[in-house]
């Protein structure tokens, strides 16, 4: 187990921080775990092979939000890596003030099939993410970076092990689950929002077929898309009255400009994504000076929208129990996204507000296939993230979210 000391905790607020977490974390995990030790200062001594401990320098814990450390990490390493975390008192041992702790983070080995955790994006030379991949390892005391050829071997190894075990497969389930996250991070690519506040509403099927029945026709998955039977004509919606349908990946796409996209695959999973900003989720917030708060009108009325295109135009294909899901990235970051009790007129902008507490949210429920009550455990959900009762949202009516509230 590698060991590995940093003087003072990751700055999440820049992305070289936020990229030193990724990679320090991926190299243990690609090595055999290890821990990091935050508030602990090391230099390299002529006389020692590797670095040692020169200087406490333990900090408050408001300056570690361990939560939004995992949800980095989540966001940018692949495979996931398992962490744990536990803070140590100084108790005097150092100058630093009262109420000082060390933090230890214990990273776990990836396991030996799923290696190697690369990290998925990487540095320019002002220290700002860009596209590109890194595989991060140890290398002594230092961390370094494998290098091309290897990964490039790595990848051909790994497609030839694949053919070779073509007859060998994981589950259903553990495929579908696969193929869920990665239409997160495509739908997410093509709307080019990699740095951009996004709620997800996504459908996945009890298992997985070749070709969802009926996917191109016109009165099938491409018809009830371009034909949505929204609620308000100019309402907030998944609809584009241009009808710029395309296939992608064999499936639907459908999409505004940058604001919102809906996505159904041949093998039955769907996925619709909206930006919460103010083009989209924060509508007209911009102008109240709020640019960060979520419109509860606009929440309401995509969520039942979506679920109206997935309960009756999806679900219905493939029998069995399907599963709803709710993911929001990037909800915290600079300038988090907040989000308030609902109302009439003015109150729907000006009420007080709740920021988001987590900056990654993945929900899931068994789809009940009834539109008005899957958009009620959405909005739960995801309420829930900002600590706020669902039930304040005007547009909620027991546990539904009644259609006849945006009929016009």
């Amino acid at each position: 187990m590698w060991l590995d000391f940093k003087s003072a905790p990751y700055a999440l607020q820049i992305d070289k921080a936020k990229f030193e977490l990724c990679k320090d974390v991926a190299a243990f995990a690609n090595a055999q775990g290890g821990l990091l030790v935050l508030g602990v200062a090391a230099a390299k001594r002529s006389d020692k092979a590797m670095e040692v401990a020169t200087d406490l320098q333990p900090f408050p814990q408001d300056r570690a939000d361990v939560d939004r450390y995992i949800d980095t990490l989540n966001d940018y390493l692949r495979p996931r890596v398992a962490i744990n975390h536990r803070w140590y008192e100084d108790r005097g041992r150092s100058t630093g003030q009262a109420g000082s702790y060390y933090l230890v983070i214990e990273v776990e080995p990836v396991p030996e099939p799923d290696r190697y955790v690369i990290v998925r994006r990487t540095l320019n030379d002002k220290g700002m993410f860009a596209d590109g991949l890194a595989v991060p390892v140890r290398h002594g005391d230092r961390t370094v970076y494998l290098p091309s050829e290897d990964v490039y071997r790595l990848i051909n190894e790994g497609l030839r092990s694949r053919d070779a075990l073509s007859t060998v497969s994981a589950s259903p389930v553990q495929e579908l689950q696969g193929a869920a996250d990665l239409s997160l991070d495509t739908l997410q690519r093509l709307q080019d929002w990699d740095d951009e506040p996004v709620l997800m509403w996504q459908s996945i099927p009890p298992h997985p077929v070749q070709i969802l029945p009926g996917l191109h026709s016109d009165n099938g998955v491409r018809g009830a898309l371009r034909n949505q039977d929204v609620l308000r004509p100019v309402g907030f919606n998944f609809f584009d009255n241009t009808n710029r349908l395309r296939t992608y990946e064999g499936g639907v796409v459908v999409g505004q400009d940058h604001r919102w996209a809906v996505w159904v695959r041949p093998d039955g999973l769907m996925t619709a994504a909206a930006i919460a900003t103010p083009a989209m989720l924060c509508w007209a917030m911009e102008a109240r000076q709020r640019p960060q708060r979520l419109n509860s009108l606009v929440l309401a009325e995509m969520t039942l929208e979506y679920f109206r295109l997935a309960d009756a135009a999806v679900l219905p294909l493939i029998p069995g129990t399907w599963r709803h899901r709710i993911v929001a990235r990037r909800f915290v970051g600079e300038h988090p996204r907040v989000l308030g009790p609902g109302g009439s007129g003015e109150s729907i902008f000006l009420s007080d507000g709740s920021a988001a507490s987590m900056d990654t949210w993945d929900r899931t429920w068994p789809a009940i296939g009834d539109p008005e009550r899957d958009a009620y455990e959405a909005l739960q959900r995801i309420y829930a993230l900002f600590g706020v009762d669902v039930d304040s949202n005007p547009d909620v009516e027991g546990n539904r979210v009644p259609v006849h509230r945006f009929r016009s």
